[in-house]
């Protein structure tokens, strides 16, 4: 499969990046500065370019078969990615979210209202960006997945990710960055989740 990945240069990005090569696929990059990715493979293309960049953003997406979103707190970003997409005609798009968007499939959790509110006090500029980025994303005519976390962690992978929503018990806040970025490739060629938000935890 032919992915492109925006914000392949994160520390997320970079696992999902090398998970994606290691197992067969081809990857288009787009950095705004490649010499963070530190990966080369002949399967690795990478695009440079900064995200208010439409030719170059429409490069980067034109032969994909998907498109993997980890930028989701800068709202213009992501409009313009799917403004692409509808250009190109490539209809997968997979986007990372956070906790602080809801769903109407969550119940009230008072860890996950504090976490939110903490979020939104320290950092309303970001809690105001990724809401909009979700916003986006479900207005679009994409086949989209909004992959929403909240406490990301370095710890090496596990095999286990709990899918659902919040609320419910059966999904927690913390989640490694190895499973999420396993997570996020599986979801290239899985449609169980296509056009719906869920979260996912250790």
């Amino acid at each position: 499969m032919r992915i492109t990945l925006f914000g392949a240069t994160g520390r997320t990005g970079r696992l999902l990046t090398q998970l994606a090569l290691d197992t067969g696929h081809e990857v288009t990059a787009y950095a705004r500065t490649p010499d963070k990715l530190r990966i080369t493979h002949p399967n690795l293309s990478i695009v440079t370019g900064q995200l208010d960049n439409d030719a170059a953003i429409l490069e980067a997406v034109r032969t994909a078969d998907a498109v993997i979103e980890g930028v989701g707190s800068e709202s213009e970003a992501t409009r313009r990615i799917i403004t692409a997409m509808d250009t190109a005609g490539v209809k997968r798009f997979v986007a990372v979210s956070t906790c602080s968007v809801p769903d109407p499939n969550d119940l009230p959790d008072t860890r996950l209202k504090t976490l939110v509110h903490s979020v939104k006090t320290a950092a309303p500029r970001a809690y105001t960006e990724v809401r909009a980025a979700a916003q986006a994303v479900r207005a679009s005519d994409l086949d989209w997945t909004l992959v929403r976390v909240a406490k990301l962690n370095d710890e090496a992978a596990s095999g286990n990710v709990k899918v659902g929503h919040y609320g419910h018990g059966a999904v927690d806040l913390s989640l490694s960055r190895a499973d999420l970025a396993a997570f996020l490739l599986t979801q290239t060629s899985d449609d169980t989740y296509v056009r719906s938000a869920p979260a996912i935890s250790n």
